[in-house]
């Protein structure tokens, strides 16, 4: 099989990535993975092939403005060379790259997939600005008419994307990024935050990206309340992003420098997971929530908003403290709770792992459901 992909993600570019060593991984089971990424020239890349049966070929476009045409011909290059043998268009989204997709469906006659990672249908992604309303109103629709196969990342994605699009349930599948969960759960600790931030009886642990739809200032406005009834309780922020300088700017504004600590993005997160007391997530919204499994997976209380895998399988009391979007109060509730019922917090650790776990697949299981898509959207032209 051979699988052409339009991507956005710029961190293919570095073979060494987190995604990238996933694409790797996702051409062993494919055959040939071409990977056309939307980039401006300023970057100087050429093509480039990460693995023996991967190759990558950023746009170098001038502007945001020459992605869709830039990878449309790149694309076109490489497909006019195909003359046997299973091939598959797939593109990250059914936005930009999705149109890419659609012009080259028309231009090759191969079979279209789309994918969709995030929660385009939560009205609070809607209304992050006009492009996303571009995106959902416009862009969308044009795109879902013309696919053969769309892979989403949650249930709940699943049923609004049949519902906006208009869609045949058979040809829209859930099959979310994996997740080595038995590694988190069975990686030793080489870093104890609680050796590192001695200074703090209790530690609340957030790992995010820093953008405006993650909300970190509600966790700010939920702990602010926290630290006057709790002084001896921490709470450690690791990601990066252009909010951060917003947000240390309001953590000394509001006096919370003393219980708050930013830290840089980590590669391994395993030990930050198990010696946090608490995992504390606000998103507005999000396609599946990956740091949730992560951190269920390591067997820690979960306080969070219902976005994601919130909607999947936590439930609220039983294996997780789940809140409405933007309920400061809520999240304030929460953490209280768990912070004065030491039972509970271990209650909730231990039955959101068992619940993880009894679910998980191996990377091998996984990477068959992967190729299986694909087939299905090819026999679905």
């Amino acid at each position: 099989m051979r699988v052409l992909m339009i991507s956005t993600d710029r961190k293919i570019l570095s073979g060494q990535s987190a995604v990238a060593k996933r694409m790797i991984e996702y051409a062993s089971v494919l055959g040939e993975l071409h990977i056309v990424i939307f980039a401006l020239e300023h970057r100087d890349l050429g093509p480039k092939k990460i693995a023996p049966n991967v190759w990558i070929y950023p746009t170098n476009s001038k502007s945001k403005f020459g992605y869709i045409g830039d990878a449309t011909y790149i694309g076109k290059q490489i497909l006019k060379n195909v003359y046997f043998g299973q091939t598959v268009i797939t593109t990250q989204d059914p936005f930009e790259s999705g149109i890419v997709g659609v012009f080259l469906k028309r231009a090759s006659k191969f079979p279209l997939q789309v994918q969709l990672h995030t929660d385009a249908w939560d009205k609070h992604f809607m209304h992050h600005g006009i492009l996303n309303w571009i995106r959902v109103g416009i862009i969308a629709p044009f795109v879902l008419k013309r696919v053969n196969g769309m892979r989403v990342v949650s249930e709940k994605i699943r049923r609004d994307t049949i519902l906006h699009g208009k869609l045949d349930p058979k040809i829209v599948s859930v099959l979310p990024i994996f997740v080595d969960v038995f590694s988190f759960a069975n990686t030793p600790v080489v870093l104890d935050l609680h050796k590192k931030y001695p200074e703090w009886k209790t530690i609340i642990l957030m790992t995010s990206r820093l953008t405006r739809e993650k909300n970190i200032r509600l966790a700010f406005k939920a702990f602010r309340m926290i630290i006057k009834k709790y002084p001896d309780v921490g709470l450690v922020v690791v990601g990066d992003g252009p909010e951060k300088g917003k947000l240390l700017s309001l953590s000394k504004r509001w006096k919370l420098d003393r219980n708050v600590a930013f830290e840089d993005w980590q590669h391994d997160l395993v030990s930050y997971f198990k010696t946090a007391d608490i995992f504390l997530n606000t998103s507005l919204y999000e396609g599946y929530g990956m740091t949730l499994i992560e951190a269920g997976a390591s067997g820690r209380p979960i306080v969070t908003t219902r976005v994601g895998v919130g909607y999947d399988f936590l439930e609220d009391g039983r294996n997780a403290l789940v809140c409405p979007v933007g309920d400061d109060d809520c999240i304030y509730t929460k953490l209280v709770n768990i912070l004065e019922n030491p039972l509970i917090q271990n209650r909730l650790g231990t039955e959101i792992q068992k619940n993880i776990l009894e679910k998980a697949v191996s990377k091998e299981e996984y990477l068959q459901k992967l190729r299986d898509l694909y087939v299905m959207s090819g026999d679905s032209r």
